[in-house]
């Protein structure tokens, strides 16, 4: 295997995975996906706050991730009382919830900057097109990927509950994440019906984008003259 095929099986793995966060970061923050299932999960009946208040109490929750404030102290009316939205427990989760998303945005931020300085070098150095970059290192490097993404919707459509909790032993070394929803807004604002939507949602724009760049690299029209 010639180094120029090595670097692009670098270059589309590291594409791969950065493209599979990133897809993950949209998702997850599109304001308009939490509206929608607000409305069709009918949350307001779980939370005791109306629907402006659950989409205000995600809104500080989606800026304290991203680092635009420093807590999550929310004040709503709930049922018939104005009181703060999160609890303690709800606040010491959410601590590890940034550490790992700004770990997460750190790592695919790296892992972008590989992938253009690799496309620069087999671009400019060895006068590779996209297209022979893409065909060299396309299968291998974005296949395992793939099959990890496809691993996970098997998994998650077989069982979420399962899925979901192995996902949060994996990643956090406490059980703050086990919240109750006798005394969680949190965990009414995001059921585990919430998750199996976003995380379904995540895989299928993952595996379009995957399979757009696939046509773009292997169908005829695309092959070396």
């Amino acid at each position: 295997m010639n180094r120029n095929r090595i670097l692009s099986i670098l270059a589309c793995f590291l594409f791969a995975a950065a493209a599979l966060m990133t897809v993950i970061d949209s998702c997850s923050f599109d304001k308009s996906f939490y509206a929608r299932e607000y409305e069709k999960n009918n949350t307001s009946a779980f939370t005791g706050m109306s629907q402006e208040d659950n989409l205000r109490a995600t809104s500080a929750l989606l800026d304290y991730l991203r680092g635009s404030r420093e807590d999550i102290v929310v004040l709503a009316k709930v049922g018939s009382q104005e009181r703060e939205v999160f609890n303690e427990r709800e606040t010491r989760h959410m601590v590890d919830v940034r550490a790992l998303y700004q770990k997460a945005v750190s790592a695919r931020n790296i892992m972008a900057l590989l992938t253009a300085f690799l496309l620069v070098y087999l671009i400019g150095k060895e006068k590779l097109s996209i297209p022979e970059i893409l065909r060299m290192g396309f299968r291998e490097g974005v296949m395992i990927i793939v099959i990890f993404v496809l691993f996970v919707a098997v998994w998650a459509l077989a069982d979420f509950n399962a899925f979901w909790t192995n996902f949060h032993l994996l990643l956090f070394d406490n059980d703050l994440w086990l919240l109750d929803p006798n005394t969680s807004i949190m965990i009414n604002l995001f059921p585990g019906s919430f998750f199996f939507d976003l995380v379904i949602r995540i895989i299928l724009i993952y595996l379009a984008l995957i399979l757009g760049i696939s046509l773009y690299a292997f169908f005829p029209w695309r092959k070396a003259s």
